[in-house]
């Protein structure tokens, strides 16, 4: 199950001219010798052993949510000790950094500048894999991925073929995908069951409900410290935009925007190539939230409430409804459970009168890319720990299991199958349905057992449990966008896949900047809502309609 970080991860931006200046320092990485392999002297037994070391140096994303157990440290680990025992490769550091903040991102950016990169990195931003592997960067694992993937990998490669078209450019297979459905991005709205019950209150199911609920938790007493008006009626991230807690997604959502980021490219009801942060539904979106801020409704200081500041006070207490992903049992809501003992719950977002909602989802062909460097000798050694990964995880015992996957230990490894959990939600509905696990695929036993657990009481106290059961059990996430959202055909899927245009590629980061500077000033009273039709216009000039007419040439209709 990832989380986010896979989350839920900040997107990385990087310029087409940083990347077009790699190229020429480094030579398009055509200078320092072919990525298609070994010698066959030094190639792995039919094991995936090596008869002589070899060594991989690999950059390890770090995150809040990630934990180091038993005094291991990223050199020294349970996944470096089992990839050195049963392969034969030794592991290094090349450099860790926090992936649900900036710090990832600014260090690749600075590694991809030098030329000198890692023998294996991830990102999650489709723009610098895409020219990365256009440079001549990236080894080419076609040959290696079928000549080294087990039959158990090739079977992902049939069950996401959009996942592994998305990391293939020109017919060749440039990275590890993430192995995609992203129906899971779909935001809910997240609420202190404790809150509910001291305010008397239900779970809002129209936005007019949402603000009457948001005017008790800011006005009242809803955490009962005898002080009204301590608490914030609903929480906001200042990215507002991002698929982290306290975006605004779920909002926008119910007056028909699917909202996603900066990359939600679709087709209207005409046919017609758009965007949602366009869409004129976006005023009246952005009007509400204007009205809740002016009524203090909303933190006075949510413009400086990144991620990490936002999670203190949702862990501190200090708010009670947030508009979030699947993944909030296992974080942030996971604090709030192991501090106060306090479920905080998933519920579908409230809609408007009169109009349809729509949900935004990425494209199921982009997501965390696993790449490696045309510089390594040894290609099919990621293959070949893709492998391990897999009979490890997926196919060995329930303490295998516990030990090399649970308590985020996956991360550990320099390549894991980064195939989010939620993929096993319609089967794990049907199980606990029959009280079973029998016939579950293997990976998704262990989540049965942890809904289970946490449901009658025997894992309690246990995260992993926790945070399945917020996903998968009937109380869940997930059961809300397969009973709710699906059957209601809300959810909408960008059509930006791979591919970009080069327009798009250079002008992306200044777009997403105006936006959340736009709608910032809409909602905080520095800008009239009317403000929003010079956004459009804004957004429009500076490489959106442009943006607009390469993407219809590059997604025509009805392909």
């Amino acid at each position: 199950m990832n989380k986010t970080i896979t989350k839920r991860a900040v997107p990385l931006f990087v310029s087409a001219a940083l990347l077009t200046s790699v190229a020429a320092c480094t030579g398009g990485g055509n200078d320092k010798g072919s990525n298609s392999g070994s010698d066959s002297a030094e190639l792995p037994d039919a094991n995936g052993k090596y008869a002589q070391p070899v060594t991989m140096n690999w950059a390890v994303q770090t995150a809040a949510a990630s934990k180091l157990l038993d005094n291991e440290t990223y050199d020294d680990n349970r996944w470096s000790r089992l990839i050195k025992d049963k392969l034969n490769i030794d592991l290094k550091v090349a450099f860790s950094a926090d992936s649900s903040t900036d710090a990832y991102k600014n260090k690749l950016n600075a590694v991809i500048a030098s030329g000198d990169l890692p023998d294996i990195f991830k990102t999650q931003d489709a723009n610098v894999f895409l020219q990365l592997a256009q440079n001549g960067q990236l080894a080419d694992l076609t040959d290696v991925f079928n000549k080294y993937a087990s039959d158990s990998i090739k079977e992902y490669q049939k069950r996401f073929p959009d996942s592994f078209k998305g990391a293939t450019v020109n017919g060749k297979l440039y990275a590890i995908p993430r192995m995609n459905d992203n129906f899971h991005e779909a935001p809910f709205l997240w609420i202190r069951e404790d809150w509910l019950k001291r305010t008397h209150s239900q779970p809002p199911k129209t936005v007019e409900e949402m603000v009457a609920l948001a005017e008790k938790f800011a006005k009242g007493d809803p955490d009962g410290d005898g002080i009204n008006g301590d608490t914030y009626g609903l929480a906001l991230n200042k990215d507002l935009i991002r698929q982290n807690h306290g975006s605004i997604l779920g909002l926008v959502s119910a007056f028909g925007v699917p909202g996603r980021d900066e990359s939600m490219f679709y087709r209207d009801e005409n046919g017609k190539m758009t965007f949602a942060w366009i869409q004129p539904n976006m005023k009246k979106a952005l009007a509400l939230l204007a009205d809740m801020y002016k009524k203090g409704l909303i933190n006075k200081e949510f413009t400086s409430k990144d991620e990490s500041a936002l999670v203190e006070d949702i862990t501190s207490g200090k708010i009670g409804m947030a508009y979030g992903s699947n993944w909030g049992t296992w974080y942030p809501y996971n604090n709030v459970y192991k501090k106060d003992g306090v479920i905080v719950h998933p519920y579908p977002i409230p809609t408007e009168s009169g109009i349809d909602y729509k949900i935004g989802i990425e494209s199921n062909a982009v997501g965390q890319m696993t790449m490696v460097s045309a510089n390594y000798k040894h290609p099919e050694a990621a293959i070949e720990i893709l492998n391990l990964y897999d009979k490890t995880v997926n196919y060995s015992t329930a303490d295998d299991y516990k030990k090399y996957w649970a308590d985020e230990q996956y991360r550990l490894s320099p390549v894991y199958i980064d195939m989010p959990g939620e993929v096993f939600a319609s089967d794990i509905q049907k199980a606990l349905d029959k009280k079973s696990s029998d016939g579950l695929p293997p990976a998704a036993k262990p989540l049965y057992d942890y809904t289970v657990g946490f449901e009658n009481g025997t894992m309690k106290n246990d995260d992993n449990a926790f945070g399945t059961w917020g996903q998968m059990s009937k109380e869940g996430s997930l059961p809300i966008v397969l009973n709710k959202y699906i059957p209601d055909k809300a959810i909408v899927q960008s059509i930006l896949g791979i591919q970009r245009p080069d327009v798009w590629l250079t002008n992306v980061a200044s777009l997403d900047t105006l936006t959340i500077t736009a709608f910032t000033d809409i909602i905080t009273g520095a800008k009239p809502v009317d403000y929003f039709d010079t956004f459009v216009q804004q957004w429009l000039k500076a490489g959106g309609q442009q943006t607009l007419d390469e993407m219809d040439k590059l997604y025509p209709a009805g392909s």
